[in-house]
Order: C-alpha cells, then structure tokens, then sequence
C-alpha cells in the first residue's frame, strides 16, 4: 500500500500544529510553504504492530527540520544544515505500534521564497513481540519457503551475474552490479537494457543491467555463478532481499511446483 499525502500551509503567520495521520507502510508526504509545523503520526498498517521506520528527504527538501517524538523530548533526525549527506536514510523504532515525526517550519530568509518539505518515508513490520530491529536479519540467508513466497511478491525477480561491489562508506550501504540475462518481473525501471558487441561473433548481443543495495554491515561480496536476484525498492532504491544461486534455486523451484505451495508460476 502506498500513501501520498500533499499539504500547503495557508498564507499568514500561522504556528499552529497540524495533525497528519498516515497508514501506509510506505509513501511521501510534501508541505508546501512551510508554516508552523507538522505532527505526522505514522502506523503501518491497522494492525498496530511495531516496526522500524526510515525516511529520505527530497533533494531539494527546504522551509523545515524534522523531528522524532520521544516520551519527553525531540530527536533531530534532519536539517538542511546537519552536514549529514541528504540522501542518507534516517531511520527510527516505533513505540506502542507508531512513530510520531514533528516536522517544524524554520524562518526563511527571502519572505516569498517558495520551498517545500518533501520526503519519502518506508516501515518495516517488525516480528511478533520484537520491538527492536536486529540489523542480523538483513544479512540472514533466505529459507527455502521464504525464496519462494518472495518470487511471487517482490518488486523485481531477475536471473544473471555479478559484476561489481563497491562499498558506500557515506551512505552505508554496499552496491552490487549485476548483468542480467533474464528479467521476471521489475515494478519499477531497476534493470536498463545494454548492448554489447561479440568480439567472437560480430554481433550485438542484448542484456539488462542494474545496481543493487545491500546494508553496508552485511559485507558483500563479489561471487561466481550465476544468480536469483529478488529484492524490492525502498525509498526508491531497489535493495537485495535473496541472491540464490540457480543451482541452490532450481530443487527450491521444483519442490514448490510439486507439492503446489507456490503462490505465482515460477519462471526458469
């Protein structure tokens, strides 16, 4: 489900707080001509489970800071000036099932400068009795049953090879590039098609490639063979969720057509 929510201040001195009540697990929300400030309240979901939440500003993000509510005071998770890089995640828990974020309107110093506070926010659903988020999970191999439900509902399945990985100290993540021959399934524009010419048969030959993310303590690293990409965007960036190798996937696959347990076909 995804959640979109579009506000203009009106025009005056204004320093009320406004209510924002969100319940999307993921979405965006923009505040045009900033006034006064906003208390956007964020559950995922009506189940009112924990969860960790995580927000990126847009880039030209401006007219506020934002805040996390805590019990007896704020905690800044953004300013234009934290000289923390704007395209990092800020990343927060939930308490008693939601987040509270208070994003406050700062003085501009042109008086009919129009600027906009912009961003994107992703919660993910935490374990039943976990309050916490253990960063192991994001590491954790894939269980045969998790492979298989996650074909069938990610944002994008893909086949191919590594080619790369780089580290992003800045952003903490690391960053996987990939040669795809076979795309299953891309929600959003995550594999571009390449052409390369064939020193050995003088000829163009067609594939996708694409750069994927990985949690920067994770390690990742450069493998041989070829591999099950399966991941899903998150704050517009596609993040790996399982890379089998196609010889660990295909009993995987197979078992799953016979004892009918997979939710979509599963493609070879």
């Amino acid at each position: 489900m995804f959640c979109f929510s579009g506000l203009t201040a009106p025009e005056g001195p204004d320093r009320g707080v406004t209510p924002v009540y969100l319940r999307c697990s993921q979405g965006q929300l923009r505040w045009s001509y900033p006034r006064g400030a906003l208390r956007v309240v964020l559950r995922a979901g009506r189940s009112g489970g924990e969860f960790r939440g995580c927000l990126k500003v847009a880039p030209d993000f401006g007219g506020a800071r934002v805040f996390l509510e805590g019990p007896r005071s704020l905690t800044l998770l953004f300013a234009p000036d934290d000289e923390v890089p704007q395209q990092l995640a800020r990343c927060f828990h939930s308490r008693d099932g939601q987040a509270a974020l208070y994003v406050e309107a700062v003085n501009s110093q042109v008086a009919l400068r129009r600027e906009e506070a912009a961003f994107s926010y992703h919660l993910q659903p935490l374990p039943s009795g976990r309050k916490f988020y253990e960063e192991e999970e994001d590491c954790r191999p894939c269980t045969p049953e998790e492979m298989v439900r996650l074909y069938c509902t990610s944002d994008f399945v893909a086949r191919g090879i590594i080619t790369g990985v780089s580290n992003n100290e800045q952003l903490a993540r690391g960053e996987v590039r990939t040669r795809v021959s076979v795309v299953y399934r891309q929600l959003e524009a995550v594999f571009l098609p390449r052409n390369t010419s064939d020193p050995y048969q003088y000829q163009y030959r067609a594939h996708h490639e694409g750069t994927l993310m990985v949690p920067l303590h994770c390690g990742a690293r450069h493998g041989p063979g070829e591999f099950l990409f399966i991941g899903r965007m998150v704050l517009g960036e596609p993040f790996l969720t399982c890379a089998p190798r196609l010889e660990e996937w295909a009993p995987i696959r197979a078992a799953a057509l016979d004892d009918g347990t997979a939710q979509c076909i599963l493609e070879t």
